[in-house]
């Protein structure tokens, strides 16, 4: 795994806001800050940063039971009472925290962070500091490959820090998929408590884009079914899908043709007519789909797979 890159770019180097956290604030004027506010709604509960459709807050939400579920580290309360940072000793936690990927690999201590710190990116908005540890622990563990380069850190007045980065992994799946995305993130200071408040990500993708990164195999060329029929579905290919899912119609029809008359006989005394010949139906498709590939792939043709089989 790379670490993170904090000021290794030439832009690190010649711009004095990203060299040390003692630096006075400043913005130069080339680099525009986008300002990422914690919206609220007539309640006064945090929002999203964009507005996510309830399908991909869905997707969100199963990601974070999918990572409780194959998790294997369990993050605990802090059970000391937190200690107040100066303005300075937050801005070295942030840097520290990047350092080891924290909002990637959950590795990083966030101590400077407010129990009740509020987190928000394109897909939710909630408090509570151990939520998101555990989360990004859980999902954390289920990257390979992980590359995170930090390439701009700059101060807003005194409580507010701006960051910029890239992201990339290969997510531990069958079909291997590559998410990568950019985008910035803002912490937010409050320099009486003497911790961080706010947790603000802001993403230059939509977030549809980076969901369907998941169902995308890394590899150019698939190495299984299930790899080519998702990479056809990603592109859109309704000839690479059947072709890609017509071992497993072959198998499906044989089963529900055992059922429909064998199955069905014995509990019913009666053989279904109508399944039996909708299964047949879909054998013969498969079957023929299958001859069709074998043929081709015999004469160095294609195979309806764009080239995938």
């Amino acid at each position: 795994m790379k670490g993170t890159q904090l000021t290794s770019s030439p832009l690190a180097r010649s711009n004095p806001c990203l060299s040390s956290s003692r630096s006075l604030p400043c913005r130069p004027a080339h680099l525009a800050i986008q300002r990422l506010p914690v919206r609220a709604n007539a309640g006064g509960e945090a929002k999203p940063t964009a507005d996510t459709s309830p399908a991909l807050k869905g997707v969100w939400y199963a990601a974070e039971l999918f990572g409780k579920i194959v998790g294997k580290q369990q993050v605990e309360a802090n059970p000391s009472p937190q200690k107040k940072m100066t303005r300075d000793e937050m801005i070295d936690s942030i840097r520290a925290d990047y350092a080891k990927n924290y909002f990637v690999s959950g590795a990083g201590e966030m101590a400077a962070y407010a129990e009740d710190c509020v987190f928000a990116d394109p897909f939710v908005a909630f408090p509570g500091t151990k939520r998101f540890k555990q989360n990004v622990s859980n999902l954390g563990g289920q990257m390979q490959d992980i590359k995170l380069k930090v390439y701009d850190f700059q101060f807003e007045g005194d409580n507010k820090v701006h960051t910029k980065w890239r992201f990339s992994c290969i997510l531990n799946l069958p079909w291997k998929p590559l998410l990568a995305a950019a985008g910035g993130t803002t912490h937010v200071l409050d320099l009486e408590r003497g911790q961080i408040v706010e947790h603000i990500e802001q993403w230059d993708i939509e977030p549809s884009k980076v969901v369907s990164q998941l169902f995308k195999p890394s590899a150019a060329m698939p190495s299984s079914n299930l790899e080519t029929f998702l990479l056809s579905s990603s592109d859109n290919d309704p000839k690479g899908m059947w072709a890609a899912a017509s071992p497993f119609v072959i198998r499906l029809s044989l089963g529900l043709i055992a059922a429909s008359t064998l199955g069905s006989k014995l509990l019913t005394g009666e053989v279904n007519v109508e399944l039996l010949l909708v299964s047949l139906f879909s054998l013969v498709v498969s079957l023929s789909t299958e001859v069709l590939k074998f043929a081709r792939g015999m004469q160095g043709g294609e195979t309806g797979t764009g080239g995938r089989f």
